[in-house]
């Protein structure tokens, strides 16, 4: 359990799923307890350059099934059992993640996670719209608009800044509603928007957040601090130059590498 002068956030990974430069987009949560946010296939080594306590970890959260969210959590739990971890590891995601968080770990390395075998592995499936505690924290999910069901996630603790981390997907009412005072937004942001270029087609749904949308999501959701991650590769340096450049007066805009740090504490 993390004491209150550590609560903070890591960023593991910041890239999207096919950048050649950056880790997936993967954050490390330090409070109440310690959590990391979605684990996709680039995500257990940079972990590794963080921390190598196969013991730090009390959960994992996935937001959705897609390769760059989920396909390292085999050789993670793998890691962490040969490493001689004996204690509980709790695995959380939205309704029906269960039967799907077996399957990844069963096609990484089948029978390495049988009972006989492995730590314990207790599963946890928030429900849209309902308040679960988990292990000291507050914690919340809404669905987003992804090619897959995403569902985006809040967590509260005493002491501890509010904190929301989208995973992947366009903003919906939902969503919104989550995000809603937030103190520290981590919001997947792929493109610049329809400020630049033609808009997009109205017969093409949404699938990811957009930038001029989410200056305007963390106005009108009275967040105080708001980081962007999971740019579409090549249009990185364009996106990051307008996020500054737009960013409105009294927001706290972060454009993380992977590596940095945010201080959690509340006050």
């Amino acid at each position: 359990m993390a004491s209150a002068s550590s609560f903070e956030l890591v960023f593991v990974g910041t890239g999207e799923a096919l950048d050649p430069e950056l880790p997936n987009t993967s954050v490390l949560v330090r409070g109440p307890q310690t959590w990391l946010l979605d684990c996709g296939y680039a995500v257990p080594h940079a972990l590794w350059r963080i921390t190598e306590d196969v013991d730090e970890l009390d959960a994992v959260y996935l937001s959705h099934f897609h390769a760059d969210h989920c396909f390292g959590l085999p050789a993670l739990l793998l890691r962490m059992r040969l490493g001689g971890r004996t204690r509980p590891l709790t695995l959380v995601g939205g309704p029906g993640s269960r039967a799907k968080i077996e399957a990844v770990l069963e096609l990484g390395y089948p029978g390495s996670f049988a009972a006989h075998k492995c730590y314990a592995l207790d599963f946890v499936e928030l429900e849209p719209g309902a308040v679960t505690a988990c292990g000291g924290f507050w914690a919340r999910c809404a669905p987003t608009a992804h090619s897959l069901v995403n569902y985006a996630l809040r967590l509260e603790a005493e002491g501890m800044r509010s904190l929301a981390y989208s995973g992947d997907g366009a903003p919906t009412v939902a969503s919104r509603s989550l995000f809603a005072g937030v103190e520290l937004l981590v919001h997947e942001c792929f493109s610049i928007g329809a400020g630049e270029g033609a808009p997009a087609s109205s017969a093409k749904p949404r699938r990811h957040g957009e930038l001029l949308e989410l200056l305007a999501l963390a106005r009108d959701c009275g967040v105080s601090s708001l980081a962007l991650l999971h740019h579409m590769a090549e249009a990185k340096a364009a996106l990051r130059e307008r996020a500054q450049r737009e960013s409105p007066d009294g927001l706290e805009l972060l454009l993380p590498t992977p590596g940095d740090r945010v201080d959690l504490r509340s006050g």
